[in-house]
C-alpha cells in the first residue's frame, strides 16, 4: 500500500479588505469637505503653471462673450500704454479686424507689439487729422467782453 498523499495547500497572500481612504463623501466633492471642516479648499488649477495666452487667442476672444471681458483685461495688462487707447478704441468700435492685422499667425510677442505701436500711431494721426485742435486766442475771451456803455 501506498502513504496517503498530502493535499495541495494554496496560499494566497493575505489582502485586508478594501476600506475607503477617506471619509469625504464622493457625491460632494473634497471642496465642499474642506469647507465643512473651516479649511482651505486645495486649488489643482492654480499648482499648475499655464503659459499666457498668446495675442492671437485673446483677439479671438475678444469675440466670444464670454471670454471677451476677461481677454480685454489681459490685452490691456500686456501692452504699451501709448497702444491701450487705440486698443479700447477698436474694441469699442467692433473693428477687431485692426487687431487681427496686428496679431498675425506666427507672430512672436515682440512684432505684434510693434505693429500694434505702428497702428496707434498712424490711428493717432488719422484722428488729429479728422479734428485738428482749435487754436485758442487770447484775444477772444469770452469773460472779457463788455457791451458798450451808454
Amino acid at each position: 500500500m501506498m502513504p496517503p498523499i498530502p493535499m495541495p495547500t494554496l496560499s494566497l497572500p493575505f489582502r485586508p479588505a478594501r476600506q475607503p481612504s477617506s471619509s469625504i463623501d464622493e457625491d460632494r466633492g473634497p471642496t465642499a469637505y474642506a469647507m465643512e471642516r473651516g479649511l482651505e479648499p486645495l486649488d489643482y488649477a492654480s499648482s499648475r503653471m499655464r503659459p499666457p495666452p498668446s495675442f492671437r487667442r485673446l483677439v479671438k476672444d475678444l469675440s466670444r462673450p464670454r471670454k471677451a471681458d476677461e481677454a480685454r483685461e489681459l490685452l490691456e495688462a500686456r501692452v504699451p500704454p501709448a497702444v491701450v487707447e487705440w486698443l479700447r478704441d477698436s474694441i469699442e468700435s467692433g473693428d477687431l479686424w485692426r487687431l487681427r492685422m496686428a496679431a498675425r499667425p506666427g507672430a512672436s510677442d515682440d512684432e505684434v507689439i510693434g505693429s500694434m505701436l505702428a497702428a496707434a500711431q498712424m490711428w493717432e494721426a488719422e484722428r488729429q487729422q479728422v479734428e485738428p485742435p482749435e487754436p485758442e486766442a487770447p484775444d477772444d475771451d469770452p469773460d472779457d467782453k463788455k457791451g458798450p456803455n451808454p
